[in-house]
């Protein structure tokens, strides 16, 4: 993400953008129309807008879908402010730059903004102003804020000064929550730009202002100069004489086709220019449209985008359209209900619980009508009176409702009084198992929501937890998801736990020695060897304690001081502990008989019998890194047997050290 710009910065920017824009006007060849989307991040977005809803939550979704539903052709850049510090009016973040973006990555960074500062409208639009590429044809800046400016700026200059830059730009201003009074305050960025000014208190109107600033963004803009009259092409459209409100219906067309024409459906009689729903004759014929969710006499009519004239139309009639639901009188708070249901199913209807009374537009889960029939919703976490409402995407509207009493639901917990630390308990449970529902151990007492390990109820019962590796009163939680809420306790008591560790045989470097323990052998426990004194949760070599009684481990190359530990993985604790050396030891060589030449040297042997070991003849009075006639790895034990040389002669009988190439002891070797 890019850092924030000074404010001095911000003007100077504003000053040479008119500047270019108006040397540029006449001699730079136009490009496409592009968008800056300025988004309010300031600490006023968490107040709630809808029931236990912040602005900031809705704002997410809403604009999430408008990053989905918007023209993914046109450029658009993303700005953000007091999101980042408290108090800081410079706070202004380009959050995208301009460009084609993917719409998942995003709605991913808007999710990731936490407001908390600042509401710097005026510095915003300039920033965004420097966001316009100078071969611009057209661009929209879409400010979406819930408050007034709060640095000292002055967004109608700015907004002044940008009208006078010749850039046919419009500025569109959403207030989300805000009075009509302050709304109003805000309106002279849109005069001055011919801009489209919104006031929204509901996810529904908020989404429906931005189709409606995305549709007059994506349209001919009025104050577009005139072109000279000139002869227009022939069109014709076709589609149904009737079609369902709301519905989506296909048009086939024939037409020019010239760049950005487009098909769209208007009230009968409407004024040339004027737009609903529209598609670009690019998409070829037929392509589909979404006709108003009204009735009444409309329009399809084929507009010509350089000349904004109407070269063919049809009329259409929009007729009523009905639903229904089926869902039980009653179901479990929390549960997940089969709705059944009969409607239009129009692009992004969906099915919703909401309390009984809830203003339009409102919702809890939702779930999409594209997915058929029946289709689940899940219940708050509540009691008393709701409903279940079929609601029209484009307009809000519900087209059909149920009522439903949402009733209590009980839980219940089976497992031992007391447990020791850091152990597997096995818990048998009773309880609604809505969806995410978990059971979890946590401290007695802890607050609501807090959980340690946990196990989804989705695993059937039994299932099992892991105790903390601490000592005391704990408590084990079914725990609803939904709403954190704790639906049965029950305590237990963890307890101190113990292992003990021998280690018999001598430890010599790089060698295997076992351990022999006993412990609680919790999940993942583990046996290691460190240097005497290390810090809790070293580790070298180690083996879980899952394997059994003994281990082996591999003792480190260096000799020196080392420790034997139980470690506790849960927590890193070390549980018990032994001391240990490591040295070299005794290390000696000596012959079975007399070996003849090209026969066979059995050799016995003392030494670290670390696996890269060698046990080597060799010339007599070689150097130690004298190549060996034959060798053998000390890892085959003692005795092992070697080829004697093919020659009569004195050789050597060598151990060699495989860390420092060292040789530790050697005999004579006379071969007759």
């Amino acid at each position: 993400m890019l850092p924030s710009v000074p404010r001095s910065v911000l003007r100077r920017s504003l000053v040479t953008l008119i500047s270019s824009l108006l040397l540029l006007a006449a001699s730079s060849a136009l490009a496409e129309r592009v968008s800056v989307l300025i988004l309010d991040a300031s600490g006023s977005m968490w107040n709630r807008i809808e029931g236990d809803v912040t602005r900031i939550e809705v704002a997410r979704d809403v604009i999430e879908e408008y990053f989905h539903d918007r023209d993914q052709e046109v450029p658009l850049s993303v700005l953000a402010y007091g999101h980042n510090r408290r108090g800081d009016c410079g706070d202004i973040e380009i959050v995208a730059a301009m460009g084609r973006h993917d719409t998942e990555s995003l709605a991913s960074q808007l999710r990731a903004l936490n407001p908390q500062g600042m509401t710097p409208i005026a510095d915003s639009l300039v920033q965004a102003s420097a966001e316009i590429p100078r071969s611009a044809e057209a661009a929209d800046i879409i400010l979406v804020t819930d408050g007034l400016e709060t640095c000292d700026g002055d967004p109608c200059q700015v907004a002044s000064d940008l009208a006078a830059a010749g850039l046919d730009l419009r500025a569109h201003v959403v207030g989300f929550g805000l009075s009509q009074e302050e709304v109003q305050n805000l309106s002279c960025i849109t005069e001055q730009t011919s801009g489209q000014l919104f006031q929204t208190n509901s996810g529904a109107e908020l989404a429906s202002a931005l189709s409606e600033v995305e549709a007059v963004a994506s349209a001919p803009a009025e104050t577009r100069p005139e072109p000279e009259p000139e002869p227009q092409p022939d069109a014709h459209v076709s589609t149904a004489e009737e079609t369902p409100a709301g519905s989506e219906f296909d048009v086939e067309w024939e037409g020019p086709d010239d760049d950005r024409d487009y098909i769209t459906i208007v009230e009968a009689g409407a004024p040339e220019g004027s737009y609903l729903d529209y598609t670009r004759t690019q998409r070829g014929s037929p392509l589909s449209l979404i006709a108003p969710d009204a009735l009444g006499e409309y329009e399809v009519r084929y507009v010509h985008q350089q000349s904004e004239a109407t070269l063919a139309s049809q009329p259409v009639t929009l007729t009523p359209v009905e639903a229904s639901l089926s869902a039980p009188d009653e179901a479990p708070a929390g549960s997940v209900i089969d709705v059944e249901w009969e409607g239009p199913d129009n692009p992004r209807d969906y099915l919703t619980i909401v309390e009984a009374g809830a203003p339009e537009g409102s919702h809890l889960d939702y779930t999409r009508t594209q997915r058929g029939s029946p289709l689940s919703l899940t219940a708050p976490d509540a009691l008393g009176n709701y409903e279940i409402r079929y609601v029209i995407q484009q307009s809000g509207r519900t087209l059909a409702s149920e009522p439903i009493t949402l009733t209590s639901v009980e839980a219940s917990l089976s497992a031992p009084d007391e447990t020791p630390a850091g152990s597997v308990i096995d818990v048998e449970w009773e309880g609604p198992d809505n969806p995410r529902d978990y059971l979890t151990i946590v401290e007695a007492g802890a607050p609501e929501g807090s959980h340690l390990d946990y196990t989804r109820t989705q695993r059937g019962s039994p299932l099992s937890l892991t105790a903390p590796d601490a000592l005391g009163n704990y408590e084990i939680r079914y725990v609803i998801q939904q709403s954190g809420r704790t639906l049965a306790s029950r305590p237990i008591t963890l307890t101190p736990i113990t292992a003990t560790l021998e280690v018999g045989d001598p430890i010599v470097p790089g060698g295997d020695f076992q351990v022999h323990w006993e412990g609680p052998n919790n999940p993942r426990d583990y046996i290691t060897i460190v240097e005497a004194g290390a810090e809790e949760g070293s580790h070298t070599d180690y083996v879980r304690t899952q394997r059994g009684s003994p281990v082996t481990l591999e003792a480190p190359q260096e000799p020196g001081d080392y420790e034997i530990r139980y470690v506790v993985q849960q927590s890193g604790r070390t549980l018990a502990s032994a001391p240990v050396t490591v040295a070299t030891g005794d290390v000696s060589l000596s012959i079975e008989g007399s070996p003849e030449t090209g026969g066979v040297v059995t050799v016995n042997w003392q030494g670290p019998g670390r696996y890269e070991d060698l046990i080597q003849i060799v010339e007599a009075d070689s150097p130690d890194d004298a190549p060996a006639i034959h060798e053998a790895r000390a890892s085959q034990g003692s005795p092992l047997q070697l080829y004697a040389p093919a020659s009569s002669g004195e050789y050597e009988l060598r151990y060699k050290a495989s860390d420092s190439g060292e040789v530790l002891a050697s005999v004579p070797l006379t071969l007759e």
